[in-house]
C-alpha cells in the first residue's frame, strides 16, 4: 500500500447506522435491483430488529429495501464475514453483520472529482455473511420492511423505474 493511500484512508470516519435494520447471519443471501441512477437492497434482517422493525406473523422471513438515489457507484461481492479484515477500510472500524457510513470518505471525494455537478455524496457500506456491498450515493431510505423477500423484491422492482 502506497504512503498516500494510507494517508487517504486516515480519513475515513465510520458511523453505523442504526436506523437501518441489521443484516440477519446465517440467511437468504441480499440482493439489489438498479437502474442507470438508483439502487436498490433487499436483505433479510436480523431477528434482533423484528420487535423494533414489526410486527411480524411467526412464519415471515423478513426483508426490507433501502433505496440509494444519485449512485454513482455500487458493488456486492466479497469479502465475507469470514475475511472482512481484507477489506481496505476494516482498519477504521468495518463490523460484521452492519450498516455503516464513511464520514469523509476517500472513495466519495475521488468519484465526486470525476462526476458531473450533482448532490453531495456519501458512502454506505453494508456487510453480510458471504459478501459486502458498498454504495456511493446522495443518501438512503428504508423503503419498508417486508414480511419476505418477495414481497421486497416486487416493490424494489416497482420504485427503480
Amino acid at each position: 500500500m502506497t504512503r498516500t493511500r494510507e494517508k487517504t484512508q486516515q480519513e475515513d470516519q465510520v458511523v453505523l447506522l442504526d436506523s437501518v435494520p441489521h443484516p440477519a447471519e446465517d440467511a437468504a443471501e441480499p440482493f439489489i435491483v438498479a437502474s442507470d441512477r438508483r439502487v436498490i437492497l433487499c436483505y433479510p434482517i436480523a431477528e434482533s430488529d423484528f420487535e423494533s422493525f414489526g410486527p411480524f406473523d411467526p412464519d415471515d422471513d423478513p426483508f426490507c429495501a433501502v433505496l440509494f438515489p444519485d449512485t454513482v457507484f455500487h458493488r456486492l461481492g466479497p469479502p465475507g464475514d469470514g475475511d472482512l479484515e481484507i477489506h481496505p477500510l476494516a482498519s477504521q472500524g468495518l463490523t460484521g453483520y452492519s450498516v455503516h457510513e464513511f464520514r469523509n470518505s476517500s472513495l466519495a471525494s475521488e468519484l465526486a472529482a470525476v462526476a458531473s455537478t450533482g448532490p453531495t455524496l456519501r458512502h454506505f457500506v453494508i456487510t453480510f455473511q458471504a459478501s459486502t456491498f458498498e454504495c456511493v450515493a446522495s443518501d438512503y431510505t428504508v423503503v419498508g420492511v417486508y414480511g419476505a423477500g418477495e414481497i421486497a423484491s416486487r416493490e424494489a422492482f416497482s420504485l427503480v423505474r
